[in-house]
């Protein structure tokens, strides 16, 4: 049974219902006069300060995670999880959670805001150089959504938008909310190519830790970045088992490619996928080298571990 902490339960409990209900079940929120209902049940009233009410039940609160227990039925330590984000993810920005199954929709890019300030305050957080940064949003990689405020992180097949991650930027939570917009492809996850010739490819499990790498090393738009969007290990050691797709496809893209250097994360994972992926390259006939972070599960957390020594660029 998994377990909560006392910082997870206050992240929890800081979450009003009505932001929730933007954040996480917006087709399931109806305008009520001054005030919200539910379309599952159009006596829930929500106030726009957050408060809610269910009349029919004579039920009531004031934060998203009493709504989840009262109203979803769920049990405190998955309510507070799933308000954490430790659960799956669900897609705030063109899917809301539903009980019913619906139609996949097409992948489509969600607006941008008119700025990028809470995405470009989020990643200056997480550690990474505006120089990064700036080559990101110049290129049309990173940007922060119109509606819920999340950071997106473009993926491209060619000039065509193909995949978007999303990560949340919100301070009030614990985690970020992390998710990918429907419709996305896997095959084209983030990546950073380069303005110059390169025939080097660095490889991360996330965008964050690509940035990372690139903010540490000060190469960005000097080689090929590309996240994989998380790794998995193969039980034993075996040739048998494809390549993640979003390698796969990459290498396809871009046959100039030599050289690959792995910067997954430091635990079993990663260090498994390294070496089943090592193999793999090594007998296509590429050079490969892996560099997992010191004293670090992943790059990102590497690179904020060594923020209090090492000058930000500003």
């Amino acid at each position: 049974m998994p377990r909560v902490t006392e910082e997870e339960v206050r992240s929890a409990k800081a979450l009003d219902l009505l932001s929730y209900m933007r954040l996480y079940e917006p087709d399931n929120l109806m305008k009520k006069g001054n005030d919200y209902c539910t379309k599952d049940h159009d006596s829930l009233i929500v106030s726009p300060n957050g408060l809610w009410h269910w009349k029919s039940r004579n039920i009531g609160g004031c934060t998203a995670l009493q709504y989840l227990i009262k109203v979803r039925g769920m049990d405190f330590v998955s309510a507070v999880l799933l308000l954490c984000n430790d659960t799956p993810a669900q897609n705030t920005e063109t899917d809301a959670p539903s009980e019913k199954k619906t139609e996949k929709k097409p992948f489509a890019l969600p607006a941008a805001h008119v700025n990028n300030d809470m995405v470009i305050g989020y990643l200056r957080r997480r550690g990474l150089a505006d120089s990064v940064i700036q080559y990101c949003i110049r290129k049309g990689l990173v940007y922060e959504s119109a509606e819920y405020r999340n950071a997106v992180f473009v993926g491209l097949d060619g000039d065509m938008p193909k995949y978007a991650a999303l990560r949340g930027t919100w301070r009030h939570m614990s985690n970020a909310f992390k998710g990918e917009v429907t419709g996305s492809d896997k095959k084209y996850s983030f990546s950073v190519p380069p303005e110059t010739a390169s025939d080097k490819l660095i490889v991360s499990e996330s965008a964050a830790d690509a940035l990372s790498v690139a903010t540490l090393r000060g190469d960005i738009g000097r080689v090929h970045y590309l996240s994989i969007g998380g790794a998995y290990a193969p039980k034993k050691h075996t040739n048998e088992v494809n390549l993640p797709m979003a390698l796969e496809q990459y290498l396809k893209d871009h046959p100039e490619i030599r050289e690959v250097e792995l910067c997954l994360d430091n635990d079993a994972v990663g260090i498994g996928a390294s070496f089943f992926i090592m193999n793999k390259l090594m007998g296509m006939g590429y050079a490969v080298s892996s560099s997992p972070p010191e004293r670090a599960k992943d790059w990102n957390e590497a690179l904020t571990n060594r923020m209090d020594s090492v000058i930000p660029e500003r």
